[in-house]
């Protein structure tokens, strides 16, 4: 099940612990933060310090899904959550062969733009 502690971006995070003075630009971020339990800020934070230690390339790469994750529309959202239950809930073997399946199309796929 998504939390709203996954839905929050290490990026938005940053930007109220690095730009404080502009949290009022952020009106809803801010909103969200407050309503985290003690323990889903301190997974937020680690989540954040977890992403600042990675090589940039693949910093830019989580922030480039971000963001088509949020142009993606409200159904399609949805879809994608759908099918990431199913997959949680299917036998490990199972999940394991359709994991070698879709990084085998990965790998054929041409780069995204």
């Amino acid at each position: 099940m998504w939390t709203r502690t996954a839905l929050l971006t290490p990026l938005a995070v940053a930007m109220c612990l690095v730009l404080p003075h502009r949290v009022a630009a952020f009106p809803l971020l801010v909103q969200n933060w407050r309503e985290l339990s003690p323990s889903e800020r301190y997974d937020t934070l680690r989540n954040y310090q977890e992403h600042e230690r990675l090589p940039e390339d693949s910093r830019r790469d989580i922030e480039k899904r971000y963001q088509r994750w949020q142009q993606m529309s409200p159904d399609e959202r949805a879809r994608v959550r759908q099918n990431y239950e199913r997959l949680q809930q299917m036998p490990p073997r199972e999940r394991d062969r359709m994991q070698r399946k879709y990084e085998k199309w990965r790998q054929q796929a041409p780069p995204s733009p």
